[in-house]
């Protein structure tokens, strides 16, 4: 995709800093690192998010990310790491191809806190928010089933377990 920098990035055209490649993924460090050790880590194939992953690349993507993670981990030494992809502008994601953030974490580093505060929720509004996800987990599975000719494991064993 011409308008994409990351597409750019995995053609050659534009200039990056890549530290990891393989036939399906690429890892470089971002223009404006957050921390140093801050890397991204993409899919060659132009994807805009991570709703639009299909399973190869998802499972290629976790591979990389796995892979460079460590490294990131062995070359920096943080005491923690977070691991951030973004769907859409309103969760900042900033450039529509999908890619996960590795970022490692030290104490007091410029990063700061990612999540807000936390707060209360009552038990009977959190069985609600579990129902409604388990409705749409099976509704997902279901489709998945449906959309790849997939057939159900015919051992009962696993039928049991999964209706626990």
């Amino acid at each position: 995709m011409d308008d994409c920098v990351f597409c750019r990035i995995v053609e050659g055209v534009e200039p990056a800093r890549i530290v990891h490649s393989d036939q399906e993924t690429v890892a470089f460090l971002p223009l404006t690192p957050a921390v140093a050790g801050h890397v991204l880590v993409i899919p060659r194939q132009h994807v805009r998010d991570a709703w639009e992953l299909d399973e190869p690349t998802s499972l290629a993507l976790t591979r990389a990310v796995r892979q460079v993670m460590h490294a990131v981990r062995s070359a920096f030494e943080p005491e923690g790491m977070n691991i951030i992809t973004s769907v859409g502008s309103v969760a900042t994601q900033s450039v529509m191809h999908v890619h996960v953030h590795i970022v490692p974490r030290n104490e007091n580093d410029r990063m700061g806190r990612v999540w807000p505060p936390p707060r209360s929720s009552a038990p009977e509004h959190l069985d609600q928010l579990a129902e409604r996800l388990r409705v749409a987990l099976r509704s997902s599975a279901e489709n998945d089933g449906e959309q790849h000719g997939e057939v159900r494991d015919p051992d009962p064993a696993v039928e049991e377990r999964e209706s626990d």
